[in-house]
């Protein structure tokens, strides 16, 4: 005897059908795209935009992570806001007319392997929203793709990796009919990714002994002036930012302490969220450096601050005071004492 099933359990059936059809589909292309951006990549890269916190960038600029030593390109119809920490930088991409929202995240440290076993992970997006990998990752030498799913979005990864142990990870998700659409988009952020070649070796300064009692970074009348209001201060900025129509938004808050032994630590935090219909992804990450400071070409109102990384590293920014207000590289940042400094 022949048992037909119910008029639900085939249309289940069906339905169960189709998705694995399309999960196989989306499978296959990210493979294809994979394989094709393994030959590609070799464009001459136009001028580039130097990426800044809290700014925004229109579809087709090219904007550069020069500290991370590469570019890519938004895409068109679609907007990019950029956020900055220690471990990673972000540029958060939206659209007003494609549902989903997607993130570049540029970082330099973790291995190929490493950026592999990242993708090969669920991705929580909170509330409860977790999208698996649909397989394990497509791998083409330096080129890695991964497609995620849920009951109800899907999402899709790209990661490339350059030659100084620094990458790039583009990462788009939202509803599945937009399933083409996110790999076009991948398609057009790997093919216009562009990696610096290494930076040349330098024999970094040999560090100044600590002085062994506080003594002024800065000699002259104007430097004084300079010394005596930043000396033993705290310097805060604190941004944010929303995208239009639910897309997400950055968070951070930065601190420089000055101390008046020529001494400073910097730390910040930040936090990324990502909005998709019916789900939301948030990151979060702190870090810092510390070292000397000093003070250079000085004015009554402008100077530079020369911050020397421990590991010799040097960091040059410009500093403005102007109606009693304090502007580090023509952002306002909030004075007030360090409880840093000892």
């Amino acid at each position: 005897m022949t048992t037909i099933g119910s008029p639900i359990s085939q249309a289940e059936g069906r339905r169960s059908t189709i998705h694995r059809e399309r999960s196989a589909d989306a499978s296959i292309m990210i493979s294809r795209l994979v394989f094709i951006l393994a030959l590609a990549l070799s464009v001459v890269a136009a001028a580039a935009e130097e990426l800044q916190p809290n700014q925004t960038y229109a579809g087709g600029t090219r904007v550069e992570a020069s500290s991370h030593r590469v570019s890519f390109v938004v895409p068109q119809g679609w907007t990019g806001r950029f956020g900055r920490e220690a471990k990673y930088q972000a540029l958060l991409l939206s659209s007003n007319t494609i549902e989903g929202v997607g993130i570049a995240i540029i970082q330099t440290g973790p291995t190929a392997a490493q950026v592999a076993a990242g993708l090969n992970e669920p991705q929580d997006l909170g509330a409860g929203v977790v999208l698996r990998p649909a397989g394990a990752p497509t791998i083409r030498g330096t080129r890695m793709g991964i497609r995620y799913e849920n009951e109800t979005h899907v999402g899709f990864a790209l990661a490339l990796i350059g030659p100084t142990q620094n990458s790039v990870i583009f990462f788009l998700a939202g509803p599945p009919p937009n399933e083409k659409i996110y790999l076009s988009l991948l398609g057009e952020l790997g093919n216009s990714t562009n990696f610096l070649p290494p930076a040349r070796a330098t024999i970094p300064p040999t560090p100044a002994p600590a002085p062994a009692q506080p003594q002024p970074p800065v000699s002259g009348e104007m430097g004084q002036e300079w010394s005596s209001l930043l000396s033993g201060q705290a310097l805060n900025y604190f941004s944010s930012y929303r995208s239009g129509g639910g897309g997400g938004g950055m968070a951070s808050h930065r601190v420089l302490h000055l101390c008046p032994n020529g001494s400073f630590l910097y730390s910040g935090d930040s936090s990324v969220t990502m909005n998709v219909p019916g789900a939301s992804g948030s990151s979060a990450g702190r870090g810092g450096f510390a070292g000397s400071w000093r003070l250079e070409s000085t004015t009554p109102t402008t100077a530079v601050l020369v911050l020397v990384v421990e590991g010799g590293q040097e960091l040059r920014w410009q500093m403005k005071y102007d109606d009693n207000k304090t502007f580090v590289n023509g952002q306002r940042w909030l004075r007030e004492p360090s409880k840093a400094c000892r």
